[in-house]
C-alpha cells in the first residue's frame, strides 16, 4: 500500500514532539512492506534543525508553507496514494488540509485523520 502522510515533520523534533512518534509508527508500517511518503511544510525553522537525515524507510517531501505549496503537495500525493493521512498539528494550513484531504483521494483510495494531540484538538473544538 502507498501511504502519503501529512504531518508536522518526520526529520525534525524542533518544536515538534510528534516527530519521534511518527518515526516509530511509520518505520513499523514500512517494515510491513508499505511504501511511506511523509509530506511536511518548510515551517518554523524545522529544516534547519533536523535531527535525522531522510530515512531509508520513508520518502520525505518538504513543501513550501504557502497555499500553493500545500495544494501542489496534496495533488502530488493524491495521484499515487492508496491512503492519504492528515495528522493533527501540521502547524500551517491545518484547516485547509483537513477539508481537502478527503476530497483529494483518488477513486478507490482512502483518507484518514490521525490525531497526535487530542487535548489540543479538544480545546480547538471548544473554542
Amino acid at each position: 500500500m502507498r501511504i502519503c502522510f501529512f504531518g508536522s515533520s518526520l526529520v525534525s523534533s524542533y518544536w515538534n514532539g510528534a516527530a519521534t512518534y511518527y518515526r516509530g509508527l511509520l518505520r513499523a508500517v514500512a517494515a510491513r512492506g508499505h511504501e511511506v511518503a511523509f509530506f511536511e511544510p518548510d515551517a518554523f525553522d524545522r529544516q534547519q534543525h533536523r535531527d535525522i537525515p531522510d530515512p531509508d524507510w520513508a520518502r520525505v517531501v518538504v513543501y513550501p508553507a504557502t497555499t500553493e505549496g500545500w495544494q501542489q503537495a496534496l495533488e502530488r500525493a493524491a495521484r499515487t496514494a492508496d491512503l492519504l493521512v492528515k495528522a493533527s498539528g501540521v502547524g500551517v494550513f491545518d484547516a485547509e488540509l483537513e477539508r481537502a484531504v478527503p476530497q483529494a483521494r483518488r477513486p478507490g483510495g482512502l483518507a484518514a485523520y490521525w490525531d497526535v494531540d487530542a487535548p489540543a484538538t479538544l480545546d480547538a473544538m471548544d473554542a
